[in-house]
């Protein structure tokens, strides 16, 4: 499986690891990990944890990523891994499940007491695309909505940011028109799931986009997100919950 670097996804891999270095986290899970890149930055830190996905090829790109570190890799759904965890991430899968509220609530159930679900998703139906279409995402999500389906699952809203301003924004229509070439009615909604982690563009410039986009360059846009996680301007969504029953932040 191919995989680059894009300039929307090392904003939202920036927020995710921000937060998490600001709690104490002896282990995670990640729910459709893809090809791997957030347990290799998670793995650089130190970090041990869990990576399951439904693709194969998606397995086999993860495990060859995160080799030799503290981080296992297998397929398979969340209901059939074993024990919890500190913290249980979905970046960019409620999107994909016919039943959300049933999916944040397995998340729920694999976080020990003190613990958090953490999740980003695609924002505002308004800005469904092709890119929605190609990668079978089922919806987009308001900020409203998304509180009130966590507090549905037994979960305890902390922070919902809106993250992205203005790269994401600015790329989005771009990617839209670009993808929109690409023929995605002939493979099925779960195909198209399950491809999501992989790369379908510019296959043919991987060097370049790590040459252009890394935590470096990306900087003045990391910072500069910050200023808007309050308002309802990106593309997408980050949210933090702990389940009901937890006290405290």
């Amino acid at each position: 499986m191919q995989w680059y670097p894009t300039p929307s996804y090392l904003l939202k891999r920036k927020v995710i690891l921000d937060f998490l270095g600001t709690v104490t986290v002896d282990d995670f899970l990640e729910i459709g990990c893809g090809a791997g890149d957030l347990l290799l930055a998670l793995a650089e830190r130190g970090y041990k944890g869990t990576g399951i996905d439904l693709s194969d090829d998606a397995v086999l790109t993860a495990r060859e990523k995160v080799a030799n570190t503290l981080i296992t890799v297998a397929k398979g759904e969340i209901r059939a891994v074993a024990g919890k965890f500190d913290v249980a991430i979905a970046s960019e899968v409620l999107e994909h499940c016919e039943d959300d509220v049933g999916m944040m609530r397995e998340l729920a159930a694999k976080v020990r007491p003190g613990g958090y679900v953490v999740l980003t998703v695609p924002a505002h139906m308004s800005k469904w695309g092709a890119n929605d279409d190609f990668c079978g995402h089922i919806r987009r999500y308001e900020r409203e909505e998304l509180h009130d389906k966590l507090v549905a699952a037994g979960l305890r809203p902390i922070r919902i940011y809106s993250y992205g301003v203005p790269v994401y924004n600015l790329m989005k229509p771009f990617y839209d028109h670009a993808i929109s070439k690409r023929r995605c009615e002939e493979r099925d909604l779960q195909v198209r799931t399950k491809e999501s982690s992989g790369m379908w563009l510019f296959t043919g410039m991987q060097k370049l986009f790590f040459l252009l986009f890394n935590d470096l360059t990306m900087y003045p846009f990391y910072l500069l997100q910050q200023l808007f996680f309050k308002t309802d301007l990106g593309n997408g969504y980050f949210a933090v919950a702990r389940p009901m029953e937890q006290q405290g932040d």
